[in-house]
């Protein structure tokens, strides 16, 4: 329960290009099923500049697909 509360706290503290990055990496991993602390935790990375962020999500991608 504090996981989501924590969550939740950091989402309403977000800005809308953190919550679209979150939303987009979500999205892209439907089968993934998230806990409140693993969502909390991947909110925190959205907040990575933008060169670091697409990096980020180039590793996710050679992992999917391996």
């Amino acid at each position: 329960m504090e996981d989501e509360k924590i969550f939740e706290k950091r989402w309403q503290l977000a800005s809308s290009d953190q919550r679209a990055r979150y939303n987009n990496l979500v999205t892209s991993y439907p089968t993934v099923d998230l806990t409140y602390k693993e969502k909390k935790y991947l909110l925190w990375l959205c907040q990575l500049d933008i060169d670091t962020f697409e990096t980020f999500g180039v590793i996710l991608d050679k992992i999917k697909q391996n």
